[in-house]
């Protein structure tokens, strides 16, 4: 009997020790011939794995709660064989910080329901993509730089989570710096993020949303060869207090939204966009909708120096300005505003002057609501147009 209990107080001892804090610290030296992906697997939950060097190996954790500290000072390289660097699959609360992962298909990977955090990585040189997650899966990222990989900088897809804080920066990727579809979400909070020089630089598309969630974060789309975000199919930008900043995107525009889209700026969220090839926001089937509660910041867009139009409104677009929100749109190769084919335009408190063709034109079926505006220097519309408000203008007037 008293060798029974015992044996039962042992078990009960290291179940105790496996899962209340009793954690192991597993060190892997990869250039002296450690295995990270052998450590990993040896891991129990709560350990932490400490490694340095480069590992030549691909890595799978399936254990939850454990944490891979590299501390800048180490590699894992999946030696361009076709295979995913670093996977997490389906497990829980597992951080990964100071680390470089690099020539995989995919660089990190996280899937079925998995939930991790990367910390002070970079994902470069990978196939087709930097970072992935699928299958209602969870990430946190904090100073993380995805680049050089050969599609996607970020896919985001099948009702996964990435949140954001700090440093992201997400550069020179073959398409898309960040691709999100199929019901994604992206939330963003004391965030410097930077997008740049991708063929498109950020694309949320069906059914998806992305969200800059406070004023301390600013969302940069700058130097991608087409457009620098756009947002489709069902899905939406929420810009709370925070920036948005779009310049210098080569062919299209600065921010898009097409196929019954939304972009929602709110308590002084802002977009400023200027220098793209074309508009600087363009919007076809989608709303721009720009409010604020009484008493807090007004919510701006300003769009300037664009190759055609500040803004655009194409097939039974809507931009509707309310509260104290303001658009600035000047300087823009074509026209200020553009509402055509349908679209509908509320426009108050705003100043839009010295565009190159008219500052607002009104064409095809659109109706412009226009009250108490600074100053709109040149207003066109053609016997299609309904229009109201304090502007003075009957149309046609062209």
């Amino acid at each position: 009997m008293k060798t029974i209990l015992n044996g039962f107080l042992i078990i009960v001892f290291c179940f105790f020790v496996a899962t209340n804090g009793f954690a192991a610290a597993i060190t892997v030296n990869c250039n002296q011939g450690g295995s990270l992906a052998n450590a990993v697997i040896a891991a129990l939950p709560g350990d932490r794995v400490e490694v340095v060097g480069t590992c030549n190996e691909t890595v799978i954790i399936n254990t939850d709660g454990i944490t891979i500290d590299g501390a800048g000072n180490a590699t894992i390289d999946g030696g361009g064989v076709g295979a995913t660097t670093l996977t997490v699959d389906g497990v829980q609360r597992v951080m990964i910080n100071g680390i470089t992962i690099r020539n995989g298909l995919v660089g990190v990977l996280g899937k079925g329901g998995a939930s991790f955090s990367l910390s002070n990585i970079v994902v470069k040189d990978n196939a087709v993509t930097g970072i992935q997650l699928e299958g209602n899966s969870s990430l946190e990222i904090s100073d993380v730089v995805s680049k050089d990989n050969g599609v996607f900088g970020f896919n985001i897809e099948r009702a996964s989570e990435l949140k954001g804080s700090n440093k992201l920066t997400v550069r020179d990727n073959g398409v898309f710096g960040i691709f999100m579809a199929n019901n994604a979400s992206a939330v963003f909070s004391n965030a410097d993020v930077t997008v740049k020089n991708n063929v498109l630089g950020i694309q949320v598309g069906i059914n998806s949303s992305f969200m800059i969630a406070d004023a301390a974060t600013t969302v940069t789309a700058k130097d991608n060869l087409t457009t620098g975000l756009t947002v489709v199919s069902g899905s939406t930008l929420f810009v709370f207090e925070g920036a948005i900043v779009t310049r210098n995107n080569q062919f299209n525009h600065g921010v898009s939204a097409n196929s019954n889209a939304n972009i929602d700026l709110d308590r002084g969220g802002s977009i400023t966009t200027r220098d793209n090839g074309q508009d600087g926001i363009q919007l076809e089937n989608s709303l721009l909708n720009m409010f604020n509660m009484p008493g807090f910041p007004a919510s701006t867009v300003i769009s300037r120096d664009n190759g055609r139009h500040g803004l655009s409104a194409f097939t039974e677009s809507v931009i509707d300005l309310s509260g104290d929100s303001v658009i600035t749109s000047r300087d823009n190769g074509v026209n200020g505003v553009l509402v055509d084919n349908g679209s509908t335009a509320r426009i108050i408190n705003s100043k839009i002057q010295n565009n190159t063709a008219a500052d607002l034109e009104l064409s095809f079926g659109a109706r412009g609501d226009l009250t108490n505006n600074i100053n709109i220097d040149n207003i066109v519309c053609d016997a299609s147009v309904l229009m109201r408000g304090d502007s003075g203008i009957t149309c046609p007037n062209l």
